[in-house]
């Protein structure tokens, strides 16, 4: 019996086991708005996707889709039960799934001629709990635009509204 207790120990001390990470990708989900304010296309959002960096510092990026609830503000996880039955729109995505953190620094859409430079300055964490943020857009126009997160609640399923975005060092973006 003692021997069985020792050689156990010693499996115990010896072996270490490689356990796997598993946490929800850090993501920014960006709903992007033509110059008159509508949602783009699913077709044209690829073409501005495919216009951006594959990486933009340690987010790798691309085109993906939201899913809303009826009040159009609270939107549903990918990961949730409930997202096909969601009211669907694309978006592009900024994401880290390696690390499970992220620092979305600035972002250059160019769309119908127009440059719109996007500043986000947002850094997502592993033990926050709005890994998953979604922020709606002002409509397409030339410029340097801010977001100012400074008093939003942090609510988890909240789209961050187009009212957070400053055009350059004035006032709220139109």
């Amino acid at each position: 019996m003692r021997q069985i207790l020792w050689l156990t120990l010693l499996l115990l001390v010896v072996y270490k086991p490689a356990f796997t990470q598993s946490c929800n990708p850090a993501s920014v989900f960006y709903i992007v708005r033509d110059e008159r304010g509508k949602v783009i296309s699913t077709a044209d959002l690829a073409s501005i996707a495919a216009q951006l960096p594959k990486n933009i510092g340690d987010a790798t990026t691309g085109a993906n889709e939201i899913s809303f609830r009826p009040d159009k503000q609270t939107y549903y996880w990918h990961e949730d039960a409930d997202f096909e039955k969601g009211s669907r729109m694309p978006a592009l995505l900024f994401a880290n799934a390696a690390t499970c953190t992220m620092h979305l620094g600035e972002v250059t859409i160019n769309y119908h001629g127009m440059t719109m430079r996007l500043i986000f300055n947002i850094d997502i964490d592993r033990t926050q709990d709005d890994r998953q943020q979604v922020i709606d857009s002002v409509k397409l126009q030339n410029g340097t635009f801010r977001l100012d997160l400074k008093g939003w609640n942090r609510e988890r399923d909240k789209i961050i509204p187009a009212e957070r975005w400053n055009r350059g060092s004035q006032g709220p973006a139109q």
